[in-house]
């Protein structure tokens, strides 16, 4: 890996980090919190999906140059049993983060609380949250991933990898923060063994937004509930 590009990564990585802590710290990161209630700043937090989507995806366009649909997907790498493979473990993850939103919005009860955000806020969010993951992933496990494996192999760069995003977790709840070694761990495994970054960016999308928008789904359920 070339010094520039080598400084590049740090760079980014600095920032983001201090992004996404300053948004921790004034509660503007996510769109539920631990209570099972939606953000109260969500100007807030498309600004901040929009802003890490943009700076996170301009790292890779430039590291990855005339590779960079080369790393999206490589066609030669798929075949019958590694797709049943994925499709497989897409599936569970899938279960698991609807079994994951439906337990969050337990956490609700029968409370009253009034639903002021509206459906285009949710509309712009979850669009939002696509980007910024396809960016988040394309940087992380596409570009990052597969230049450090070139340098350093692929075992040290897969726990590089994993030990960077459990650090950019670091200051979310213990059980959010270990969740993501075996997370981190499957993905660059899926990266590898499909020779692209499409494994991750499909995985952590499909995650995220089965959990929020079931979760969306609950709640508005329960509001009809609540009113008739």
């Amino acid at each position: 890996m070339q010094l520039t590009t080598t400084l590049l990564y740090l760079i980014s990585y600095t920032f983001f980090y201090v992004f996404n802590r300053k948004n921790i710290k004034n509660g503007s990161q996510r769109l539920i919190d631990e209570n099972g209630d939606f953000t109260s700043k969500p100007k807030q937090l498309l600004y901040g999906h929009f802003i890490g989507a943009i700076w996170l995806g301009f790292v890779p366009v430039i590291t990855l140059q005339n590779s960079f649909l080369n790393a999206l997907i490589d066609l030669q790498t798929i075949d019958l049993k590694n797709i049943l493979l994925y499709v497989l473990t897409l599936i569970v993850l899938l279960f698991l983060a609807l079994r994951e939103s439906k337990s969050a919005h337990e956490k609700k009860g029968n409370s009253e609380s009034v639903f002021q955000l509206s459906a285009l806020f949710f509309s712009t969010y979850f669009i939002s949250r696509a980007l910024f993951l396809f960016s988040y992933e394309l940087w992380l496990r596409g570009a990052l991933l597969f230049e450090t494996a070139s340098a350093i192999g692929k075992p040290l760069a897969i726990t590089l990898n994993v030990f960077l995003y459990v650090l950019l977790h670091i200051f979310n709840n213990r059980k959010e923060l270990l969740a993501c070694i075996p997370f981190g761990i499957t993905v660059c495994l899926f990266c590898f063994l499909f020779n692209a970054v499409w494994p991750a960016i499909i995985l952590h999308i499909g995650f995220s937004l089965a959990c929020e928008i079931n979760f969306y789904r609950l709640d508005l359920t329960r509001l009809k509930t609540l009113k008739s």
